[in-house]
């Protein structure tokens, strides 16, 4: 449990200042935490604070490159310092396609860095925070590639995202006794603006006809929300588990 009910939390979220991020900045804000967006694109990030503070939010924004160790202990340590986190997402990531035979060692050492190193010491930075309070909420953002290779080849995220799963597995078992929870949200394909660059209007109408039993691609709230529920008290018994949260796809 986060041991101080739904309000007085304060919460960051990595990678937080557009897309499913800043969804998750929202919904976090919406239940009264204190958010802090740490994201690599500051502008972006103060931009993101500035709009929803306008909303009466309480939102700011800092600089992190979660491939920067030294950068996430210290950042998550002075956020830690204003107001003591109690849910830290380890959102930040970054999509890559490229098949097994085809991507390089360049390609490859860029999307783990992000998406599996910066996620495993971001997580370190939260624990190592959380755990002498006894409270506190990890939430990871795996995929459904992480279960099943994705529809484009994408070796190297595919890899990243189970490792995620994994990682969340392991971190949870590792502290739970502590009343620390460690858990992950793995979306299916998500209506952002991204994936509108990487997939054309007919390739997302075919993915959701043939695909996804719902429909439909995710909106970037609807992935939020779970990040929501698993760092509340109503998931106070849900440690080490990876919500689906894909539309039926992986039926």
């Amino acid at each position: 449990m986060s041991g101080v009910g739904e309000r007085g939390r304060a919460a960051l979220v990595t990678g937080g200042a557009r897309g499913i991020g800043l969804a998750i900045v929202e919904a976090l804000a919406e239940r009264g935490d204190r958010v802090t967006i740490a994201d690599v694109d500051l502008d972006n990030g103060r931009a993101s604070a500035a709009a929803l503070e306008a909303r009466g939010r309480h939102v700011a924004a800092v600089a992190l490159d979660v491939t920067d160790v030294e950068q996430v202990h210290r950042v998550l340590g002075d956020v830690d310092v204003e107001s003591p986190l109690t849910t830290v997402v380890c959102n930040a990531g970054l999509g890559q396609l490229g098949g097994v035979l085809d991507t390089s060692e360049e390609e490859y050492d860029r999307v783990l860095a992000v998406n599996l190193k910066g996620v495993f010491f971001t997580m370190q930075a939260a624990l190592r925070l959380m755990v002498p309070r006894g409270t506190g909420s990890v939430v990871s953002i795996s995929s459904t590639s992480g279960f099943t290779a994705s529809s484009m080849p994408s070796a190297v995220y595919d890899l990243s995202k189970a490792a995620v799963r994994m990682l969340t597995t392991a971190a949870a078992r590792e502290t739970g006794r502590t009343g620390v929870r460690v858990n992950a949200v793995a979306p299916g394909t998500v209506d952002t603006e991204l994936a509108r660059v990487v997939l054309s209007e007919e390739a997302i109408a075919r993915l959701s006809d043939e695909r996804i039993p719902l429909g439909r691609l995710a909106e970037p709230r609807e992935i939020a929300a779970a990040v929501a529920w698993l760092s509340s008290d109503a998931a106070s018994y849900v440690t080490g588990h990876t919500l689906v949260a894909d539309g039926g796809w992986l039926t």
